[in-house]
C-alpha cells in the first residue's frame, strides 16, 4: 500500500488479524507514533502496545524484544515495524518467533527490506547474516507524506539497492537460476524478472527527478514512481530472481574505514559488476550514479589513497570464494579481475569528474 496518509489505516489493516498489535518504533518517531497510533487503535476498538526499537538489529536486541513480548498481558495478534530497514527487519523476526502476522511500515526507503521474507542480523565488524522466515509481510505500508520528510540520502541509498535488482537478476538467471525466496533454490518467475526490469527502467527515467524532489521534500509523481520501484518492484524482483557481484561484494564492506548504508554500497558495487561483465550499460549507469549521489570511486567511499590497495585486498579476500553470490555469473573470473575492476573504476572516475 503506497500513498499519503496511510498511517491512519493501520488499525484497519491490523484488524484482519485480531484486536491487538505491538508497534516496534524507530527511536526518531517514537515520541510521536507511540502516542498517536495507539490512539487510532483505541478509536477503532482495538489495543496497540508500543516499544522503542533499540536502534540496531542484532541477536541481543532480538532476544530482548522477544522477552519483552512475554511481559505484555497477551501476545499481540499483529506486529508492526515502524521505521527504516532495521526496525522492519527485527519486527519480522519477533513476529515470526510467535508465529504471528506482521506489517512493515516504512518511514524511510534506504533498501527494499520492507517486502522481504528475511531479516538481516547485524554482526559488529563482521559480515551480516540472513534469518529466513516462513512468509513475507502481510502488509507493506508506505505513507509518502512521512517518507518525503526523510533526508534525500536515504532515498539515494534505496535507489542504489534497487539499481542492482535487474542487473543481478540477469546474471543470476544466465548462470544457474538461483532464487532469493528462501533457504531452497527455486526457479525465478517471469513476473520477478519483469518487475526487476520495470524497476530498472523507472529508476533511470525518474531517479534524478525523484532525488531533486526529495531534497526539497516535494511529493511529485516522479518521487512516487521511484518509491514504488525501490520498494515494491525491487523487493518482488530481487526476491524472485537472484543476486550477484553487487550484493556479494557489498557484504564485505565492514572492512572499510567508514560505514555506508547497504544500498549506497550496493549502488557502487553495481558499477564494479558492470565492469566485470564488460557491460555496455556501464557509462550510462556511471553517469546516473553521479547524478543521484551514489559513490563512483574509492575516494567517495572515503578509503585513504595510501591505504587503498591494502583495504581492497582485504575486501575482496573476504568475499571471493567465501560468498556464493559474488561469483554468481555465467562465466568464471578470478579474484584479480574483481580487484582490477575496482581500480579501473577509480581511473574512469578520475577522467570523468
Amino acid at each position: 500500500m503506497q500513498g499519503p496518509g496511510l498511517i491512519r489505516r493501520l488499525p484497519k489493516f491490523a484488524a484482519n488479524f485480531g484486536k491487538t498489535a505491538l508497534l516496534i518504533i524507530d527511536p526518531y518517531f517514537y515520541d510521536d507514533f507511540s502516542v498517536r497510533v495507539p490512539k487510532m487503535f483505541e478509536e477503532a476498538g482495538m489495543k496497540a502496545y508500543s516499544v522503542k526499537f533499540p536502534g540496531y538489529a542484532g541477536h541481543k536486541e532480538l532476544d530482548e524484544l522477544v522477552a519483552y513480548v512475554k511481559t505484555l498481558p497477551e501476545v499481540p495478534d499483529t506486529f508492526i515495524g515502524m521505521g527504516g530497514g532495521q526496525a522492519m527487519d527485527i519486527n519480522k523476526a519477533v513476529a515470526a518467533t510467535y508465529r504471528k502476522n506482521w506489517i512493515s511500515f516504512a518511514t524511510a526507503l534506504t533498501t527494499d527490506a520492507p517486502t522481504f521474507t528475511h531479516t538481516i542480523i547485524n554482526n559488529p565488524g563482521a559480515q551480516n547474516e540472513l534469518m529466513f522466515h516462513y512468509k513475507n509481510p502481510d502488509y507493506v505500508v508506505v505513507d509518502t507524506e512521512i517518507t518525503i520528510q526523510s533526508p534525500a540520502w536515504m532515498l539515494t541509498s534505496g535507489i542504489g539497492d534497487a539499481l542492482a535488482t535487474y542487473i543481478e537478476a540477469q546474471a543470476s538467471f544466465a548462470n544457474n537460476n538461483v532464487c532469493n525466496s528462501g533457504l531452497d533454490d527455486y526457479r525465478p518467475s517471469m513476473l520477478g524478472m519483469a518487475a526487476a526490469k520495470l524497476c530498472y527502467d523507472i529508476l533511470l527515467k525518474d531517479g534524478v527527478a525523484a532525488i531533486r524532489a526529495a531534497k526539497e521534500h516535494l511529493r511529485t509523481p516522479a518521487y512516487e514512481n521511484v518509491v514504488e520501484a525501490a520498494t515494491l518492484l525491487s523487493g518482488v524482483g530481487c526476491e524472485n530472481t537472484g543476486v550477484s557481484i553487487a550484493h556479494g561484494l557489498q557484504a564485505g564492506f565492514a572492512v572499510l574505514p567508514k560505514h555506508f548504508p547497504h544500498g549506497t554500497g550496493v549502488g557502487y558495487c553495481v558499477l564494479v559488476q558492470l565492469i566485470v561483465q564488460n557491460d555496455e550499460r556501464f557509462e550510462e549507469v556511471f553517469q546516473f550514479n553521479k547524478a543521484v549521489g551514489l559513490p563512483v570511486c574509492t575516494g567517495d567511499l572515503e578509503i585513504p589513497a595510501d591505504q587503498r590497495d591494502a583495504i581492497l585486498e582485504e575486501l575482496v579476500d573476504g568475499v571471493y570464494g567465501k560468498r556464493w553470490n559474488v561469483t554468481n555469473e555465467p562465466f568464471f573470473f578470478e579474484k584479480s579481475t574483481l580487484l582490477d575492476a575496482i581500480k579501473y573504476l577509480d581511473a574512469y572516475a578520475a577522467e570523468h569528474k
